[in-house]
């Protein structure tokens, strides 16, 4: 899938869920783009999405599950995300358990780590598992928008070749939250 299709991808999403997203967040850099979503069905439970276009290796897009704490100037969430990639060493599926904590440093700059990881057991198709870590800090330039960077390390292993590397990079971006 090119960039172009990515893009008209990314904008039709972002239009389906503006009417009932907590946020919907889009991130970029030359080679990569990353469209967020993050729906509070709950007091203390989210769905959260991410669909990951890059343009040397395919995409990757998740769904999850996930239970939340805010405590001030801590946050953390806890869960399971379903993911379907298509890469050019292969395709598959992946549950992965993880999550996310995050420190707020004054009431508009914030730090998080998210961390996920699915096993071979739970990697199907051409994977074997599945990491991702992201590092990030947010900036809320007004209420209803934040800009932010990030650091993000996507990695797939499959079956007949060593690691492939999806994204290891920074990127940038801006979450709408309504």
């Amino acid at each position: 899938m090119s960039l172009k299709k990515s893009l008209v991808i990314t904008a039709a999403l972002l239009a389906s869920f503006s009417s009932a997203a907590s946020n919907v967040s889009l991130a970029f850099n030359n080679d990569n783009i990353i469209l967020g979503y993050d729906i509070e069905m709950q007091e203390a439970l989210k769905l959260k999405g991410d669909y990951l276009q890059t343009i040397d290796n395919g995409y990757t897009l998740d769904t999850g599950l996930y239970a939340f704490q805010d405590a001030g100037a801590t946050f953390f969430e806890l869960g399971a995300k379903a993911m379907r990639m298509d890469n050019d060493n292969g395709d598959g599926y992946a549950l992965a358990f993880g999550g996310l904590a995050g420190l707020r440093l004054t009431e508009e700059f914030s730090l998080e780590a998210e961390f996920h990881f699915s096993p071979e057991i739970l990697a199907f198709g051409d994977t074997e598992n599945y990491t991702q870590w992201i590092v990030r800090a947010e900036y809320a330039v007004m209420p209803t928008a934040h800009f932010f960077v990030e650091y993000n390390h996507t990695t797939v292993e499959y079956k007949k070749m060593p690691d492939e590397r999806l994204s290891s990079d920074i990127l940038f971006g801006l979450k709408w939250v309504f």
